[in-house]
């Protein structure tokens, strides 16, 4: 057996969404995985599959298939080593999609320090599809610090909820639609209007008003799986590049983070195009299906907040942003009647006390 067993989390097939903690160890050609709660496995090289994975390519994802179940190990970048030094092979993919992201990156910087002699030369004609380019390259330490700076800003503005029925449960719902290796943050702000954005980086900021206006756990999953997938899609990113130009991808890489800040609190106000929602709707759709969540609580969420738009006098903030027009509620509905059934299975939270009370604001806020 190799030296020094590499620490990993192990997702067996049909387990729970969290893994086991494992240690992994080449013994010939084949990779030992020795969970901490059940028997250790012999899995050959031949069988495995390697992907980088992570919004940063931080993580390594190993898997194998036994008959029509797989089975998947997540280790950190930080310890594969031993592991790729036994068998360079098998990392040569993502090593080399790793590399290829790096030259994007620098191609990213070039289009970026050019990008003030071509506005001033007329280019402003072409700055969509430029600021589309130029988000295709912006690496994901970008993204983080952007998220850092909306979340500073938020936590501003107004009370966070850090504990609390509302907060257990907004955290127990986003940790069973993150997928292995995902970074992502849920937050819960006291706020009055109804809604929810998601900023670059995995930062997602739900408002207790949306909380409180759900009627079910399955409501609130169906929103966050819609967010979540703005951040995937990199949506909020490039709405930002484009609203608020591309100095704040500049500040970001310069760690200007006062620049930042100036323009974090517009990220709720920010509005997408129909081909954006409908592209995060089938995703969030997707995701759902993964999680065994109801697909059905985004419909019925938006279908609610319609309800009472047509009876008030102000339009409630998640649909000045994300509109629950009639075409996009009969293209969910579509969608999810055509989607392949798979087994549902309930959200047991006890929404009564949520709807009641928020929860309370953690110290310091």
């Amino acid at each position: 057996m190799s030296d020094a067993p590499v620490p990993a989390r192990f997702y067996p097939a049909g387990g729970d969404a969290h893994g086991h903690p494992a240690l992994l160890a080449w013994q010939g050609t084949s990779l030992q995985v020795m969970p901490e709660d059940s028997p250790a496995l012999q899995v050959s090289a031949a069988r495995l599959r390697v992907e980088a994975r992570g919004f940063n390519h931080s993580q390594w994802a190993l898997s194998w298939a036994e008959g029509d179940a797989s089975h998947l190990l997540i280790v950190d970048d930080s310890v594969v080593a031993p592991l790729r030094a036994v068998m360079p092979a098998l990392f040569q993919s993502g090593e080399h999609h790793k590399r290829h992201g790096n030259r994007l990156f620098r191609l990213g910087l070039i289009v970026l320090v050019l990008l003030p002699l071509l506005l001033l030369g007329g280019a402003l004609l072409a700055l969509d599809p430029l600021a589309d380019r130029v988000v295709a390259h912006v690496p994901a330490s970008v993204e983080q610090h952007i998220g850092e700076a909306v979340l500073a800003r938020t936590r501003l503005d107004g009370p966070m909820i850090e504990s609390g029925p509302a907060f257990d449960a907004l955290q127990a719902i986003g940790r069973r639609l993150a997928r292995p290796g995902e970074k992502l943050q849920f937050h819960l702000a006291e706020r009055p209007d109804i809604n929810a954005f998601a900023a670059p980086g995995g930062v997602v900021v739900v408002h207790t008003a949306l909380m409180q206006q759900a009627g079910s756990a399955e409501e609130v999953a169906g929103v966050l799986a819609h967010e979540i997938a703005h951040v995937e899609l990199r949506h909020s990113l490039r709405q930002i590049v484009r609203g608020a130009g591309l100095r704040v991808v500049v500040a970001a890489l310069f760690g200007d983070y006062a620049a930042l800040g100036g323009w974090a609190a517009q990220l709720g106000e920010l509005k997408f195009s129909r081909d954006a929602e409908r592209e995060a709707d089938r995703h969030g759709l997707q995701r759902l299906a993964e999680a065994h969540i109801d697909p059905r609580g985004l419909l019925d969420f938006f279908r609610t907040l319609a309800r009472q738009d047509s009876s008030e006098k102000h339009l409630p903030a998640l649909l000045s942003t994300h509109p629950a027009s009639a075409e996009r509620s009969a293209w969910l509905e579509a969608a999810i009647a055509a989607a392949p059934i798979r087994a549902v299975q309930p959200l047991t939270i006890d929404w009564a006390p949520i709807r009641r009370q928020p929860g309370r604001t953690g110290p310091g806020d």
